[in-house]
């Protein structure tokens, strides 16, 4: 690095210290991508750790770890704009910032297929992990988190014949917006909406059915795009 522009980049990066300390959680994607990518790109070029781990503390506002924090994030509806989630994914993958991926691939699953054919920023082979994952998303909906949805179970030792009543009005039309849209990773809270009332142990059932279901599909979401685990994406990026 030459004397200028290590001196210019002191500057700026002091300059950005108070930005850093004043960045709001709910501040617009496209701002937090642009103010963090250049200071991300040569903090990890040059091995500025303490500069690399406080970008990659911004990025995982938006972009959470943990099931907890991806709650957190959807409580408060952050506004994500595909055109700025996708930027999110080279960035990651050329400053090695695994750990936003699964979400960002995640995300991306809600972009329509035509619009992630003809994205300019995705890679090819991050085109295909997208529409494969948009698959694997509605299955892992399907069998694990909402099944109960389309499949009820009655809970063992059911004695008010809910299984003989239970009827749940998705049509065709709901499972194919669902399929093209999936969100396993949705909190289900409309317990009291279903057409009669179901029994303590049906609902008591299908309420731990789908907090595990949630909580599986987090623990499978790097898999689901092909990043490994969770364990393997830290020791990848290895702070």
């Amino acid at each position: 690095m030459s004397r200028f522009f290590f001196h210019k980049f002191i500057h700026t990066y002091a300059e950005s210290i108070s930005y850093f300390d004043t960045l709001r959680a709910d501040s617009k994607l496209k701002d937090l991508i642009t103010f963090i990518s250049g200071i991300l790109r040569i903090s990890t070029k040059y091995n500025m750790v303490s500069i690399r781990k406080k970008c990659i503390s911004v990025m995982q506002e938006a972009f959470p770890s943990t099931l907890a924090s991806c709650d957190t994030v959807l409580s408060r509806k952050y506004e994500y704009v595909p055109s700025e989630v996708v930027r999110i994914i080279p960035l990651a993958r050329e400053t090695n910032v695994p750990v936003v991926l699964p979400w960002a691939f995640y995300l991306c699953g809600h972009i329509p297929v035509d619009g992630i054919m003809t994205n300019s920023v995705l890679s090819w082979r991050d085109k295909a992990l997208c529409l494969a994952g948009k698959d694997r998303l509605w299955e892992a909906q399907k069998t694990l988190t909402h099944e109960f949805l389309m499949h009820f179970k009655p809970a063992l030792g059911c004695g008010s014949g809910c299984q003989a009543r239970f009827s749940c009005g998705i049509t065709w039309r709901d499972t194919e917006a669902l399929r093209l849209n999936p969100h396993p990773l949705e909190e289900y809270k409309d317990w009291g909406a279903f057409p009669f009332q179901l029994c303590s142990k049906c609902l008591s059932a299908m309420k731990l059915q789908h907090k595990e279901g949630r909580e599986k599909v987090w623990e499978m979401l790097p898999v689901i795009f092909e990043l490994g685990n969770w364990d393997e994406i830290a020791k990848e990026q290895n702070c």
